[in-house]
């Protein structure tokens, strides 16, 4: 098996490519992401990894930049475009054309024509269902909604249908898409890897009455993100001691507009690595709210500091955690139920404490980024028309 593989961004992508190089089953990367950046190469790709990312590189730039969001939207479709563009060459002398979901359809076009096996990969749920859930809350929060770009979601749905597969994170992603009409036998699921709970010691020593109770979120501060909903919920609970940590970039997109906020919610801004690491440790409770997102990460390492979690369903988090085992996996937008969670813990030493050694447990069982790559290359190699 020989796969091109294309993605505008680092994130998981490059531990993709090294999985697939590693099993000698990479014939090209052609990445967006910036090659000014030091992290941009890595000796294990040498003579597989390509470039193009010029106008990645704009995008990134108008957004450090503050130019008007149009600009900045049309230059993000633009360079998916590019990529499209630089793929062509390699398909060839492929088996699999691996695309990240709107860096690919033209040349996977071009790839079926030659027999190749095309696959998209889509990290969030089907854009339409994205966009259908979101438009409900900003309409809600009496917010202005503006649609997704019509030429990136058109050629994002025609990528999905056109594929011979559609690689995917989580269940619910997976339930997104058949929820639009697609047939399970098209849906390849492989979850995200972890950090394994070695590289961190578990906070299990905590308990919960005499000492303060601090919930945590990772995250941007964004209508998305649903963190109205946790703010709600944490003003609601009992605690003489209680103290909510939001920790992320604030989007300004209306997501707090008329909350009252007091002084025990503190917003940290971005943290990252021992700052973040100490935020963890600190912790006795992890929440993530969101109303859509793939397969959240975070909630991996908050397991490996032994945080039991309170989530939604929109999350990925049932492929993580045990409903009721190790956290809570709740419906979208109920202030209500976060807080009865919250509270359950307060009022119950007993319970939070087994959720606590249940979180950390839980950790050493999740995949970590060398078993998801050896699952991505069995799970792409079995990919048969």
């Amino acid at each position: 098996m020989k796969v091109v593989y294309t993605a505008p961004n680092r994130a998981h992508h490059y531990k993709y490519a090294g999985a697939l190089n590693a099993a000698n089953c990479l014939h090209a990367f052609i990445s967006g992401f910036p090659r000014i950046s030091s992290r941009s190469t890595t000796g294990e790709l040498k003579g597989k990894l390509y470039h193009s990312d010029i106008l990645q590189t704009l995008y990134i730039a108008s957004l450090k930049g503050k130019l008007p969001s149009a600009v900045s939207l049309y230059l993000a479709y633009l360079s998916k475009v590019e990529q499209d563009l630089a793929c062509r060459r390699f398909i060839k002398e492929c088996d699999v054309f691996l695309f990240y979901s709107g860096s690919g359809l033209m040349s996977s076009r071009y790839a079926k024509k030659k027999g190749v096996i095309t696959i998209v990969e889509a990290v969030n749920s089907h854009v339409e269902f994205q966009e259908d859930i979101l438009e409900m809350e900003f309409k809600h929060l009496n917010l202005l909604w503006k649609p997704f770009p019509v030429k990136e979601k058109t050629r994002r749905i025609k990528e999905y249908e056109e594929a011979d597969f559609i690689l995917l994170p989580s269940e619910f992603v997976k339930r997104s898409f058949i929820a639009k009409g697609f047939s399970a036998k098209k849906l390849l699921k492989v979850p995200y890897g972890f950090n394994k709970a070695s590289y961190y010691h578990a906070n299990t020593t905590n308990g919960l009455g005499q000492t303060n109770y601090t919930i945590l979120y990772v995250g941007s501060i964004s209508v998305r993100k649903g963190v109205r909903y946790l703010i709600e919920a944490f003003k609601k609970l009992s605690h003489p001691k209680k103290r909510l940590v939001l920790v992320g970039p604030n989007v300004n997109d209306g997501a707090l507009n008329g909350l009252i906020l007091t002084p025990d919610i503190v917003f940290t801004g971005v943290l990252k690595g021992k700052n973040l690491e100490q935020a963890y440790h600190a912790a006795d409770v992890f929440c993530l709210p969101s109303i859509e997102e793939g397969l959240a990460l975070v909630l991996g390492e908050a397991l490996s500091f032994g945080l039991p979690i309170i989530t939604t369903c929109n999350t990925g988090a049932d492929d993580i955690i045990t409903n009721g085992k190790e956290g809570y996996i709740l419906p979208i937008c109920d202030s209500v139920a976060i807080w009865q969670k919250l509270q359950a813990f307060v009022d119950n030493p007993h319970l939070f404490k087994k959720f606590q050694e249940n979180a950390f447990n839980r950790s050493k069982e999740l995949n970590g980024w060398e078993e998801t790559g050896k699952n991505l290359v069995n799970t792409l190699s079995k990919a048969k028309l």
